[in-house]
């Protein structure tokens, strides 16, 4: 490859090393490579990190609560908590851009950003 040419579809930019290795850390608890991490990021997703192997035990022990015999009001309130525990901890939901402009700088830009659709 020429010198100053890109391959195709790349996006660069420049960072510190503080940053490189922040990127690094935060793709690597959610089992992403950094190129995908910053794509989703920069789409506005928020990528589950990776639980824990507590997070497992607990599944289990959640599990076997469900399984054993209960109310049909009680089973009603349980699938309802592992519903919820569930969808925080897999989904990738996407991220409103003032939460990651909060996230990013410590408050509200004095600015709204060009592509910001408002």
């Amino acid at each position: 490859m020429a010198k100053g040419k890109t391959p195709a579809g790349g996006i660069f930019f420049p960072c510190t090393a503080a940053q490189r290795q922040k990127i690094k850390g935060l793709a690597a608890k959610c089992g992403l490579g950094q190129g995908e991490y910053i794509l989703r990021r920069a789409l506005g997703y928020e990528p589950p990190a990776v639980p824990p192997e507590v997070f497992f035990d607990i599944h289990d022990k959640l599990c076997r609560i469900l399984d054993a015999p209960q109310s049909p009001e009680q089973e009603r309130v349980a699938l309802r908590v592992y519903d919820e525990i569930s969808a925080r901890l897999m989904e990738c939901r996407k991220q409103p851009a003032a939460e990651i402009i909060r996230e990013t700088t410590g408050g509200d830009l004095p600015w709204r950003p060009s592509d910001s659709g408002r």
